[in-house]
């Protein structure tokens, strides 16, 4: 029989990652969805019984459809417990988002049951079990909490890999990527920075704290915009040990997902300094407490990450025309949000208006993802038979595909509604 993989979202594409594995029992790698300034865009839908649900991690390109897929089966899911913490809150906070917008979620509180009820945590560098003839194992994929690189023992003394998002360098938070995985028949990985590196991450962060220092000396702000899980806990704590010159405060779903990252202390690379950081910061818990902050300089680092929604705008309607203050934005702004209009036409989407902010905006590259350099020694290191590439732009994915190809692997690139035979 031969194998087939399918491509339900992810293929030549950022997003919606979501791809069924027949290896004569059926596995589903992540089931997540597109989240667009003009829609979410889902996988396309699940026609198979499944033997396996397995979900890389709790960011919503990755999870966010899979209480959705609790409409059509039960079927066991496995995923790191910080994996599923995290999955609850952003479902709930989805579910939440979508009831005030008057939006079908797809899916109900009844349904997130269903998901707890049927989820099976597994750590990493265990071998388990999942179906009569398949063993699985997780490695720490140094993304965020509990995000897992999957590999499958499969019949015929075959094993396949799936990385889901990794980071092949280590940052404050989270050790490198744990890639050694042993013989491996089949490598299907992200390639979401397929054609281009970050820069040195000392680097980023040295330039950030300087930046912010010089916005508290000249008495504004500094408006810190981060993705809540990860992001808003990384920078708090570059924040906290560079000794910034004026209070630091926490605002947003960033508090509710610090809380998580807490609870998983073994998760982490550093977790007392990470604790002693959060404890170190003052957590905003009301509107008037909000309006404090803003009487004297200060740090405030809140969601949303790409100027989307969330607490973000209070500050950003109070501060927008203050010329000595500063918006900072650390993470990767999708084409069309706010955020990425800012950033290329100077002009900010701002509660139903268009305004021309006097504050300075300044964009920092912290991301959680491997670089090119790190997923070409990532497939170096782990040496495979045959890689499958997903996650990522076609452009950039084809010229990552080229690059592995002339380094002698055979590499296969679906684009999501492809089915190929391995």
């Amino acid at each position: 029989m031969n194998w087939t993989l399918k491509a339900l979202g992810a293929g030549r594409e950022v997003g919606r990652s979501c791809l069924l594995l027949d290896a004569g029992e059926k596995f589903l790698f992540d089931c997540g969805v597109k989240l667009e300034p003009t829609g979410t865009e889902y996988p396309l839908p699940v026609t198979v019984n499944l033997d396996a649900i397995i979900i890389s991690h709790g960011h919503l390109d990755h999870s966010g459809y899979l209480p959705s897929l609790f409409n059509k089966t039960h079927s066991l899911t496995y995923m790191t417990q910080p994996t599923l913490d995290i999955g609850m809150l952003l479902w709930l906070d989805s579910l939440k988002i979508a009831g005030m917008e008057g939006l079908d979620a797809h899916y109900t509180k009844d349904q997130l049951h269903s998901v707890e009820r049927f989820t099976f945590p597994v750590g990493y560098k265990k071998s388990i079990q999942i179906t009569p003839r398949t063993t699985m194992e997780f490695f720490d994929a140094g993304h965020i909490i509990g995000s897992a690189i999957t590999k499958l023992h499969l019949p015929g003394n075959k094993s396949f890999v799936y990385t889901g998002d990794f980071n092949g360098d280590e940052t404050r938070l989270f050790n490198k990527a744990d890639v050694k995985l042993g013989n491996v028949d089949y490598l299907m990985m992200e390639t979401t920075y397929g054609n281009r590196n970050h820069p040195p991450r000392k680097e980023s962060e040295k330039r950030f704290v300087e930046s912010v220092k010089q916005t508290i000396e000249n008495g504004g702000h500094a408006l810190v915009s981060a993705f809540a899980v990860g992001r808003s806990q990384e920078l708090v704590d570059v924040l906290v040990e560079s000794k910034v010159n004026g209070p630091i405060y926490l605002d947003g779903m960033c508090q509710a997902a610090s809380k998580i990252f807490l609870r998983y202390p073994k998760f982490l690379k550093n977790p007392k300094q990470l604790k002693k950081a959060l404890n170190k910061v003052q957590w905003i818990k009301s509107d008037s407490m909000r309006r404090r902050v803003l009487k004297e300089p200060s740090v405030v680092v809140t969601t949303s990450g790409m100027l989307s929604g969330g607490p973000i705008n209070f500050y950003l309607k109070k501060l927008h025309a203050e010329p000595k203050s500063k918006l900072f934005l650390t993470g990767y702004q999708v084409p069309e949000t706010p955020g990425r209009i800012l950033l290329e036409t100077g002009n900010l989407p701002l509660g139903g208006e268009i305004i021309r902010p006097k504050l300075a905006v300044e964009k920092f590259d912290f991301s959680a993802h491997s670089d090119h350099n790190a997923l070409i020694r990532t497939v170096k290191k782990v040496n495979p038979g045959k890689i499958i590439c997903c996650h990522g732009d076609a452009q950039v994915m084809e010229e990552f595909k080229r690059e592995v190809e002339l380094m002698g692997f055979e590499v296969l690139a679906p684009k999501t509604g492809e089915t190929i035979t391995l």
